[in-house]
């Protein structure tokens, strides 16, 4: 399953590009050679078509397979990858889930689901108890 980045995330990027586009269109405008802006508007039309795939389509956050779990991508955290059978525990609180590898511990921002986020954290638990061959973890 491939969880997508709320777009209360993706407003920010969305507005930053079409800022830059903006900023682009008044250098052609403004430019005083034909190549200057020409290059302006290319930029413009790139940023623009950037903030729409943007909007359209945002960026995953979480990648759930048979053998683990992605977390993290453009816009959030650094990715990491955890395989389901290096997790010695998971939890949950309002805001954050927490996946235990023994040395280390991931903390994961629901909010960067939206909305999707419970059932990020059903897939993840079933994706644990198939992965250890019973059930093991237990969402509260």
């Amino acid at each position: 399953m491939i969880y997508r980045l709320d777009r209360r995330f993706v407003l920010q990027a969305v507005g930053v590009n079409l800022l830059i586009a903006g900023l682009a269109l008044w250098l052609a405008l403004v430019a005083g050679t034909l190549w200057l802006a020409l290059l302006g508007v290319a930029v413009a039309v790139a940023m623009m078509g950037r903030a729409v795939l943007l909007w359209v389509r945002p960026p995953a956050v979480a990648r759930t397979t048979g053998e683990g779990i992605v977390l993290g991508g453009p816009l959030t955290v650094k990715q990491v990858e955890v395989t389901w059978t290096e997790v010695e525990g998971v939890s949950f609180d309002e805001q954050r889930f927490y996946l235990d590898r023994g040395e280390k511990v991931l903390a994961f921002p629901m909010a960067y689901a939206g909305a999707r986020g419970p059932e990020l954290l059903r897939d993840v638990y079933d994706r644990l108890n198939t992965a250890h061959g019973y059930e093991r973890f237990e969402l509260g």
